[in-house]
Formats: structure tokens, C-alpha cells, sequence
């Protein structure tokens, strides 16, 4: 069992997973949710087939017939098996419970299979992290960094000097809307409304909906654009914000100009470890919420489906609060 080789990317799926993963394509989950899933379920069926008597030795001629002969104990003991041989933790072990149950619930929705053994797990409690946002007194420092270059080295004033107008209308843009990484990279002039101040955005599941922005941003993204994209820009991309190639911006530079920026604010005496481009987003649910007190607003701004997903960002703000109410003092 300690052959790590045999769970590869390659093993083929079962007929009835790979209709599941077909299944995933039409309900328009992701490319990136459907590889996922696969990769998952292959790992399910090789542990299978390495460890019950009775199952083939390729995941491909597992039959539905066997399938009816997997009890719930043959899941947790994979369950177990990659928690101990693969040191997955308790996030990684509700992933794949999760994708098995999915899976079970297909097969028996189709009338693939006549019972689900899934029912009989217990559900993988996992504690929610706080996701990390910045502060008021943080933001402000970052926009110092951003147009005037306080902290920055001179190697780093070179770069600065080259991008600066570019790189904070990106920060604003991530803090002032809640887009995810890939929606950033992926805006276009074309979708750009600078007079009505507003994106176009395709969120997931090829959801099309508008995204509003401050006159702030206006101004900030109207400064990148008349004055400093034309610097970089060496063919007719559509895209906003392009790189020093010229090129879209990808999601990997514009994390390295997260990471970038955050070491600067570190050494003017903040704490932004473990900062990336999900708490940009975090920064805006929390600042919005402070604003409007309303968590649908928050949950419509940020594209969830499940409010429960948005709640989270409550308690974000009740921890900034009491940490302010901390600061004052009375002698």
C-alpha cells in the first residue's frame, strides 16, 4: 500500500465516475472542479482495488455489481489510510468524503446503484478558519507604498517607478470590488466602464453579472490607462492590465506583487503574514459589511451562492472591533 506510484493522474476511471465527471461538465462546474474530482475518485478506486479481495487490479473494469459490495467501513478505512500514509489533514479528509458521497448520490440518483453506504459516515467536523483581512490603518500604509514608494529599496523604486500606476489600480481594484484573482486577470478594456463604473465579469459557472466601483477606482484605473499602459502595451490585447511583456497579467505575478507588498508593509511594522489575494478579497467583504451592515449585500457583491459562505466575513469584523476597542485608553 506504500506504493505511491500506482495513484497517478493517468489511471483511467470507471464508466459510470467518468459519467459522474461528464455530469459535473453540464451542471457547469469548473475544468478546475471536474479534473479535481477525477483525480480524487482515482485515488478512491486504486486504494480499492489495492485492498479488497475481491475488486479488479485497475480502477477501469470496476463494475457497478462491485460497487454494491462497498460498505462504509471500506471508505473510512480509506479515509484512514490517506490520513496516515499521505498526512492528510482534516480539510483534505472532508474533501474527499465529500467527493464520495457526491458520487454516491449520483450513482444513486441515476439508478446506477440501489443504496448509499455514504449515509452511514459520519460528517468530518472542520474548524473555519478566520480568513485573514487588513485594516484600515494597514490599507492606508499599503496606498503610501503604492503612489509614493515609502519602504521601498531602490532596486525596488526601478520597478516601482515602471508599474506604480498600474499596481495601485490593481490593489484598489481587488480591495474596492471583492473579484477573485482570476476575474482581475481576466477583465477586459472591452468590459471596462469607466463612466458608468463598472465591470463585466464572469463569475463561476459562467455566471455573467456586473461588478460596481468607486469614483476612486475610476480615477486610479483612468491614470493606468492614459498614462502608463501604453508603456508595456506591444500588441492589441484586450486586457486591463497587462504585463511588462505587454502580455495579459498573470494570477502567479500579480500573487508575487501580493507577496511584494506585504513584505514591504511587514517591515513598516505590520503583521500580513500569510497574506494573498483571497484576503483582498476578505479586505473588501469586511470593509463593506462595516458599511452597510447588510450580509446579502455582501454575499450579492461577492458571487456566493450560499450565504452561509458570506457569514463568515461577521465575524471577520466583531475581531477588527474588539481589537480597536482594545486601543483605547482612559489614563
Amino acid at each position: 500500500m506504500n506504493d505511491n506510484n500506482r495513484f497517478t493522474s493517468t489511471t483511467t476511471l470507471p464508466h459510470f465516475a467518468q459519467d459522474f465527471i461528464n455530469h459535473l461538465a453540464v451542471i457547469n462546474k469548473s475544468r478546475t472542479t471536474q479534473y479535481a474530482y477525477s483525480h480524487e475518485l482515482r485515488l478512491f478506486f486504486q486504494f480499492l482495488c489495492n485492498c479488497l479481495s475481491f475488486f479488479p487490479s485497475f480502477p477501469v473494469d470496476i463494475s457497478l455489481l462491485l460497487m454494491e459490495k462497498i460498505g462504509h467501513r471500506d471508505i473510512e478505512a480509506y479515509l484512514s489510510w490517506v490520513s496516515i500514509e499521505r498526512n492528510n489533514g482534516v480539510r483534505a479528509l472532508a474533501r474527499k468524503q465529500a467527493v464520495i458521497k457526491s458520487l454516491y448520490r449520483y450513482l444513486l440518483r441515476e439508478d446506477m446503484i440501489a443504496k448509499d453506504v455514504t449515509i452511514k459516515l459520519d460528517p468530518i467536523k472542520v474548524n473555519q478558519k478566520l480568513p485573514k483581512a487588513l485594516e484600515p490603518n494597514q490599507i492606508a500604509d499599503l496606498t503610501d507604498v503604492l503612489q509614493d514608494g515609502t519602504g521601498l529599496s531602490k532596486g525596488q523604486l526601478k520597478y516601482h517607478i515602471y508599474t506604480e500606476k498600474r499596481n495601485y489600480a490593481i490593489f484598489l481594484t481587488f480591495i474596492g470590488t471583492g473579484l477573485r484573482l482570476s476575474e482581475l486577470c481576466n477583465l477586459n478594456l472591452t468590459t471596462t466602464y469607466l463612466n458608468k463604473g463598472c465591470f463585466e465579469v464572469l463569475r463561476k459557472g459562467n455566471k455573467e453579472t456586473v461588478v460596481y466601483f468607486s469614483p476612486e477606482i475610476t480615477e486610479a484605473l483612468n491614470d493606468y490607462l492614459q498614462n502608463e499602459r501604453q508603456r508595456y502595451a506591444q500588441d492589441k490585447s484586450e486586457a486591463l492590465f497587462l504585463s511588462m511583456q505587454g502580455k495579459r497579467i498573470s494570477t502567479r505575478a500579480v500573487q508575487n506583487l501580493i507577496t511584494k507588498y506585504m513584505a514591504i508593509l511587514k517591515t513598516l511594522g505590520h503583521n500580513t503574514d500569510g497574506f494573498s489575494a483571497h484576503k483582498m478579497r476578505s479586505t473588501f467583504a469586511t470593509l463593506l459589511l462595516r458599511e452597510t451592515d447588510n450580509l446579502a449585500i455582501v454575499q450579492d457583491a461577492l458571487g456566493h451562492a450560499d450565504p452561509r459562505t458570506t457569514r463568515i466575513y461577521a465575524k471577520v469584523l466583531d475581531e477588527q472591533l474588539k481589537r480597536s476597542a482594545a486601543l483605547i485608553k482612559f489614563k
